[in-house]
């Protein structure tokens, strides 16, 4: 059923049918990915908003008149609603980086606030402006670069229909986040860095906001004494409504890192501090004055005084590794995080080709930077993983520039590192491409990527009883991300560990999540089942699985495994497995 936006009352007729125009023009757009659900919520937030209402747009109001929540609805324990809001947020900038780069009126909903943001920019004529709540109608000459515009369009129109089955594929249950389990971490501190409060209503402060937080959780993650939750997992959680020492908890962290930024004359003011989860109690805070120029050397003392505040002392060596890690260009983060992204699920060929033109992009803007180089040679380490390059000495060596560039300018380039780990992956050299995987680990040791690529060097190497212990910290350090198939790999590596049962709930918990799912882990679930006995399950996915290859859905588990698990002996009960399902699919 098609929505449509409710009859306006509090504002002027001009901009309600601007609005309900731009909304309407969305909706009939290919790269708007949303589905009905988080139209809804589009809908009703927007209609709240014009309406006067705009205090009320809070979590409980969303889940229980939008989500069908019931009236004991707890937003502060279901996160649902800040879930779809910020699937909402990425696909509303997909739409504007895309088929709407050239609109008028630009929606978006700030981070911290289910209240949307209306602006008209200059594009061919600008609407007249004014207010709506706190909402304020600002001119923008801002125009998406061309070659941006064009290159996302011709790899977006290929693959936006896999964008929207996946957000499709989303199950409304809420995500139960358990304490980290103590023997992963020991006694380390777990720190979650919280977005920070922009003061005002300047975009300008809310960028700066998120930006800042970003550079201090990289800025920790470096340090070996403490142990940071991905900022992917805390970027959503900035709602002033919800108690954020209490979602820290939910995360696994031990204290939570929060603060406010306001925009000043010639600077800013952050106001930040240190709370101990256990106690709620604020163990550390400061007020740090300083203008733009300084902010790195701002973020060094940050980075020094939370590690003091742990007795752990940051060495010059260590400082010097973080600046090197540092962005000194927004717009190049964000093209280099976008690049990265599209490369998941590595099956398009299109993918990559646009990733390249990303990637060399970040190059151009950040040439003495190591961030470009390491992403070239990541995503073109997997271009050839996945079998959509050839493996010869050539490539290989072109993917060994990319990286050795980046480390040269830092050494404990994560992605680097892992890059020349799958490069050993692809000579079939299983042992130093762990090697690589530790190094990546001991540089970075709260980096959920390298942990994770470590757990899949050791499953390759014929290890899984050693890559369970790092890929449950991937997933401890990273838990809300679930784009990444590292809970499927953890299911994967506690099957071949003959943990069979924990193997079927974590891959239940992948899907039940909305994470990638297909042929493979089906597979995998039919022979945890077989191996505890439990045939009549078995039989249940044999028959789903058949019905797909009837369907003509294929899956080459041959040639997936073999990417993921050196030893032959190993694939051999997953092939039986599916060559049940053929035969079942044959007699169809």
């Amino acid at each position: 059923m098609e929505s449509e936006i409710p009859e306006r009352k509090s504002m002027p007729t001009q901009e309600q049918e601007a609005i309900g125009n731009q909304i309407a023009r969305m909706f009939k757009s290919s790269q708007f990915g949303a589905n009905e659900r988080r139209r809804a919520f589009l809908n009703y937030i927007v209609e709240e908003t014009l309406a006067g209402r705009a205090d009320r747009l809070k979590g409980y109001s969303i889940g229980v008149s939008v989500l069908g929540r019931s009236e004991d609805f707890d937003a502060t324990s279901d996160p649902v609603v800040r879930l779809e809001a910020r699937r909402l947020r990425r696909e509303l900038e997909h739409y504007y980086l895309t088929d709407g780069s050239k609109d008028a009126l630009v929606i978006t909903i700030p981070k911290g606030s289910y209240v949307p943001s209306f602006e008209f920019r200059e594009v061919s004529s600008t609407p007249p402006g004014g207010k709506v709540g706190e909402n304020t109608f600002e001119k923008s000459g801002w125009q998406a670069p061309n070659w941006l515009v064009l290159l996302l369009l011709a790899l977006l129109i290929g693959v936006s229909g896999f964008l929207v089955l996946e957000s499709f594929k989303t199950q409304d249950q809420p995500v139960d986040h358990a304490t980290t389990d103590n023997d992963l971490w020991g006694d380390l501190p777990i720190v979650a860095v919280m977005p920070f409060n922009p003061l005002g209503s300047s975009a300008v402060t809310s960028v700066a906001a998120r930006g800042i937080a970003e550079d201090i959780t990289t800025d920790l993650a470096r340090v070996q004494g403490l142990r940071v939750i991905s900022y992917a997992s805390t970027a959503g959680l900035s709602d002033e409504s919800i108690d954020l020492i209490g979602e820290g908890r939910k995360l696994g962290a031990t204290h939570v890192l929060r603060g406010s930024l306001q925009t000043m004359t010639d600077g800013y003011r952050l106001n930040i501090g240190l709370v101990d989860v256990g106690s709620r109690s604020e163990i550390w805070a400061k007020r740090f004055d300083y203008k733009t120029a300084e902010r790195f050397d701002t973020q060094t003392e940050i980075s020094r005084e939370i590690s003091s505040t742990f007795s752990i002392e940051l060495f010059p060596e260590l400082t010097s590794r973080i600046e090197d890690a540092r962005w000194t260009r927004r717009d190049a983060r964000i093209l280099y995080q976008q690049a990265l992204d599209i490369i998941h699920p590595p099956s398009d060929p299109s993918r990559f080709d646009a990733a390249q033109a990303l990637l060399q992009r970040v190059v151009r803007l950040e040439p003495d930077a190591p961030h470009g180089h390491a992403g070239l040679a990541f995503a073109e380490s997997h271009r050839t993983w996945f079998g959509l390059a050839p493996n010869t000495d050539e490539t290989r060596d072109l993917i060994k520039h990319h990286a050795d560039s980046a480390l040269e300018m830092d050494p404990a380039s994560v992605r680097a590192l892992l890059t020349l780990g799958i490069l050993e992956i692809l000579k079939g050299n299983p042992k130093p491409a762990i090697e690589f995987g530790e190094r990546a680990v001991e540089h970075e040791p709260s980096s959920s990527l390298a942990q994770a690529y470590l757990g899949m060097f050791l499953l390759y190497a014929g290890k899984p009883e050693q890559a369970i212990t790092p890929l449950k910290r991937s997933l401890s350090l990273d838990p809300l991300n679930i784009r990444r198939p590292y809970r499927n790999i953890l299911g994967v590596s506690l099957y071949h560990a003959g943990q069979f049962q924990e193997s079927l709930d974590t891959l239940q918990e992948n899907l039940d999540l909305g994470g990638p799912f297909g042929p493979h882990m089906m597979v995998y679930q039919a022979a945890n089942n077989a191996a505890l006995g439990q045939f009549d399950e078995e039989e249940k996915i044999l028959n789903s699985l058949s019905a797909m290859m009837a369907e003509g859905e294929s899956f080459p588990l041959r040639w997936w495994l073999e990417r993921v698990i050196y030893d032959p002996t190993m694939m051999q009960p997953l092939l039986d497995e599916y060559e049940k399902a053929k035969l079942l699919a044959d007699a169809q």
